[in-house]
């Protein structure tokens, strides 16, 4: 199979009648931006990479209009390269995020020096469980005042462009959990937080006929919600899939309702781009099944065969492995219209990839 030739390396220009969709290769993390038809932009997570092979987030976005930009839940390696957007970006109108309201209000106490002394340090204590990077985040919220927006699943639907943008997740029942974190922590210093991958968001970008799913890190109880919400809401089959959770397996259980259950299947695959980000992720049966029943495109560093070198897996807090990964590309970029017709204008799937095309494994 000879890979797609990129027809450009530039989002799509404005007044395009198109949506538009890059995911960036971004070393662990993941890096999505998405172009609307009037050519505005949406950042949806961003994380650097080591690899050279991705531009700077911020001259990705320079010199164009931004409609949003959007943590899908308060993990480093979705969120790091949104800092300097949210800072020197001349016109964020709006930061979407899924953190619960008690923990925004620490955030941005944190950094607010005016405080009485005994509220700053019980404020800086609470803050000390969550990467420094949330507070960089809030801190550029609140010193540019920038309007910020809790993703909930049922809430109206987001109309920018001529795109409906439905949000199929995180539940209430999901930040009040959050709620009470914040709240048993003030009382008792050893509470542990909860996992935060339940609170993703999960999008749902509706163009018509058209519909990109975007997953970020949700898990499987958030998909079982997520898919009788999808439903309910008559929407099409999605072209697009954002896998979540780098294709782990508590993503996508062996039973129950799942991802790919909204996912298009017949005549024209939907294309599910995979930001795998090390060597266990992608779950070996994920990926088999992936491979079965999608259209799959790799930008990450987990399938196997991939890895030059050898892995140890030894972990120390803060240390990177010395072991080189190699992507298999830096981007795959992909158009939709609004009746259904999907161009593949950068990337390669996996069955036109020298690393990806090597068997896998089951765990």
């Amino acid at each position: 199979m000879t890979p797609n030739k990129p027809k450009s390396a530039t989002a799509s220009s404005p007044d395009s009648k198109s949506l538009r969709v890059d995911f960036y290769e971004s070393g662990k993390g993941d890096t999505v931006i998405v172009t609307f038809p009037d050519g505005g932009l949406g950042i949806i997570d961003a994380h650097p990479t080591s690899s050279g092979g991705r531009p700077d987030i911020l001259t990705l976005v320079r010199d164009r209009k931004l409609h949003f930009v959007c943590l899908t839940h308060p993990h480093a390696d979705h969120g790091i390269d949104l800092v300097p957007v949210l800072q020197h970006h001349p016109n964020v109108p709006e930061f979407w995020h899924t953190n619960s309201d008690v923990g925004a209000f620490i955030f941005r106490l944190g950094e607010i020096p005016s405080w009485p002394s005994e509220v700053r340090e019980f404020a800086l204590k609470m803050a000390e469980d969550w990467q420094r990077f949330m507070i960089d985040l809030f801190g550029a919220v609140t010193d540019r005042e920038i309007p910020d927006h809790q993703i909930r699943a049922g809430e109206e639907p987001r109309a920018v462009a001529g795109v409906e943008i439905h949000a199929l997740a995180p539940e209430e029942s999901e930040t009040r959990e959050f709620s009470r974190f914040w709240r048993d922590k003030a009382s008792d210093p050893t509470e542990e937080r909860p996992n935060l991958n339940p609170l993703s968001a999960i999008l749902a970008l509706r163009f018509g006929d058209s519909v990109v799913l975007l997953g970020a890190d949700a898990i499987g109880r958030n998909w079982r919600a997520a898919a009788k919400r999808y439903r309910k809401l008559g929407l099409p089959k999605a072209l697009v899939l954002k896998i979540p959770h780098h294709g782990g397996a508590d993503a996508l259980p062996v039973t129950g309702a799942n991802y790919l259950d909204l996912c298009l299947h017949a005549e024209q695959r939907c294309k599910a781009v995979l930001f795998a980000g090390d060597s266990k992720h992608p779950n070996a049966r994920v990926e088999e099944r992936l491979r079965a029943r999608t259209d799959l495109y790799c930008l990450g560093n987990g399938l196997k065969g991939r890895r030059r070198g050898k892995d140890l897996g030894i972990e120390l807090p803060g240390a990177r492995p010395l072991p080189a990964i190699e992507p298999c590309q830096p981007v795959v970029s992909i158009e939709l219209d609004a009746v259904g017709k999907l161009t593949v204008l950068a990337g390669h799937s996996c069955d036109g990839c020298r690393f990806c095309r090597v068997p896998a494994q089951a765990a």
